[in-house]
């Protein structure tokens, strides 16, 4: 019935933790939405109108690729962080999409 200060010591202890456990937990959920919203864009770039075996026709697919990269890493920050941030993503999103045309396409030589 009554309780020793070891068991109040005790149930002291668990509460801090479980909370600091459900706290953390929120945190988490609250934290995928976020997560979700920064997930990888994409765009579709047709090429089956090209000629792929041709220069003019990789050429003109290059474009394509490099436009769609500009307006999917968009990101509108200021400053040389975001500038630099956008050609990375420029960057890594071209040589993804010429590596996926090459694998899909035998003709494409890019």
């Amino acid at each position: 019935m009554f309780a020793t200060a070891n068991d109040s010591i005790l149930r002291t202890v668990a509460g801090t933790i479980g909370t600091v456990f459900f706290a953390g937990a929120c945190l988490i959920a609250a934290a995928g939405p976020a997560a979700a919203a920064e997930a990888p864009r994409a765009s579709v770039v047709h090429y089956s109108d090209l000629d792929l075996a041709h220069a003019p026709g990789r050429s003109a697919l290059e474009f394509r690729i490099r436009a769609a990269a500009r307006t999917v890493c968009a990101n509108g920050i200021n400053g040389a962080a975001g500038r630099n941030a956008e050609a990375r993503c420029v960057r890594d999103a071209i040589n993804s999409a010429k590596h996926n045309v090459a694998a899909a396409v035998p003709a494409y030589q890019g």
